[in-house]
């Protein structure tokens, strides 16, 4: 015998773990908690900012795409691939959901119900603009079932939508919310626009007192980002947009709207949310906070984090449509996450939400998180970006003004010096092109003579 062993140990070892016990016998098939969203890609008129995959609601194919988002939806139910999945929230984004009959909406809300696992009373959320939402359809999603209304009213004030390309009016504006409160939705969330060029911290704080007054049970309200192929980015390089405002005076209105909000009983739980207490996002909490749940994502454009695995539609409508005619997933962009990249996806999207559990990481992944990331911890506190509050890590205030890069810090593998959008349809077209550089000519003649 060795010195290590007295006797030789016969055991024929079947299983493992081996500490099987009674106790947990009837969690083995516990439906995970997940989310859904239902991308609508049809607007009454694309903003200029806007960078999604979108379609002008004119001329569009909207039968067809949404016959290919009922067959989406029936290919996943088909083959049993949810069945383990209960959906506690769903949220029609886009595009403008309210752009499409309330009829069509609400059938695709009904396929879902009949395909899967929905827990009565979920949250439900429809996004909503001026132009499209009226009481007519209000009513229609009350009684279909929808409890929550996302308005995207950007700003109350005239000339910071016309800046931004936003087609509707502060009256518009006005005429809306009279709508959600006549119809009675108690439960609604604005989005809010600022750091446009042209914008004084003064206008910023008139949106944000009416955006209070409103009574808005949650506020978004995020910095516009003037991204490339774009009508805003051709409209800047025209000339023909105010001076961008400087990093000082983005930063001053970051801290304004985070104050503001927090003076005003709204709990910042998110790096642009903010909601009454109780009226946080349950989509946020799972898709975000962590520990992150699963969602999945239907339509073209949408993104997914089912069984470890991220992954993107088509953006086009084209090839979205396309691929679910001819029987496929029209899934364009994917990636298996491996251990790692799971333990990094707990700090990336979590301090997004501003704090993570120590003990909620060692309880999923076996370590504690000093062990995995300890020198960037380290690194992140010693520099006042990330504190310890009892048993979290949560972002300083300092941290918070610098969210994206903290979060990046944790980026491993491939990931590392990615970005986002990889799958993305342009929407400009030839003659808007041709417009601007006529434009920018005209601009660059005058600043020459």
């Amino acid at each position: 015998m060795t010195e290590l062993y007295s006797e030789k140990d016969n055991e024929f070892v079947a299983w493992y773990p081996a500490c099987v016990n009674e106790e947990e016998a009837g969690a083995v098939w516990t439906k995970k908690r997940a989310a859904y969203y239902v991308h609508i890609p049809f607007c009454d008129a694309i903003c200029d900012y806007c960078g999604f995959a979108v379609e002008a609601l004119k001329g569009a194919s909207t039968r067809s795409y949404l016959d290919a988002l009922h067959r989406e939806i029936e290919r996943y139910g088909e083959s049993g691939r949810l069945a383990n999945y209960e959906f506690v929230c769903g949220h029609f984004g886009g595009g403008t959901p309210s752009a499409i009959p309330a009829s069509d909406l609400l059938a695709v809300k009904s396929a879902i119900e009949s395909h899967f696992d929905v827990k009565p009373a979920t949250e439900l959320t429809v996004e909503v603009n001026p132009i499209s939402f009226t009481e007519e359809k209000g009513l229609a999603y009350a009684e279909g079932g929808v409890n929550r209304i996302s308005f995207g009213l950007q700003s109350f004030d005239d000339q910071t939508l016309r800046t931004i390309g936003r087609p509707h009016r502060a009256a518009d504006v006005e005429r809306t919310l009279a709508v959600i409160r006549s119809v009675g939705f108690e439960n609604y969330s604005l989005d809010l626009m600022y750091g446009v060029p042209g914008q004084s911290a003064e206008d910023l704080r008139r949106d944000l007192v009416k955006a209070v007054e409103t009574g808005a049970t949650h506020i978004s309200c995020f910095r516009l980002e003037i991204i490339p192929f774009t009508v805003l980015r051709l409209r800047e390089g025209a000339g023909m947009l105010p001076e961008r405002l400087s990093v000082e005076a983005l930063n001053e209105m970051d801290d304004l709207v985070s104050s503001f909000f927090v003076e005003n009983g709204y709990n910042h739980y998110g790096a642009f949310n903010f909601a009454k207490p109780g009226f946080e996002s349950v989509h946020n909490e799972i898709a975000f906070a962590a520990p992150q749940g699963e969602y999945v994502g239907f339509g073209n454009s949408a993104y997914s984090y089912i069984a470890g695995h991220v992954y993107a539609n088509h953006a086009g409508l084209g090839s979205y449509i396309e691929a679910v005619q001819a029987g496929r997933d029209p899934i364009a962009l994917a990636h298996r996450a491996d251990a790692h990249e799971e333990m990094s996806r707990y700090f990336v999207l979590g301090l997004k939400f501003f704090r993570v559990s120590r003990s909620g990481f060692s309880e999923r992944f076996g370590l504690e998180p000093e062990f995995v990331f300890g020198e960037i911890l380290d690194r992140l506190v010693g520099n006042d970006l990330l504190a310890i509050e009892a048993d979290d890590y949560v972002l300083t205030h300092t941290g918070r003004l610098f969210v994206n890069n903290v979060i990046k810090e944790f980026y491993v593998g491939e990931s590392r010096g990615s970005r986002q959008h990889l799958d993305f349809a342009p929407t400009l077209t030839a003659k808007q092109i041709e417009f601007y550089a006529r434009k920018a000519g005209l601009s660059d003649a005058k600043a020459s003579a």
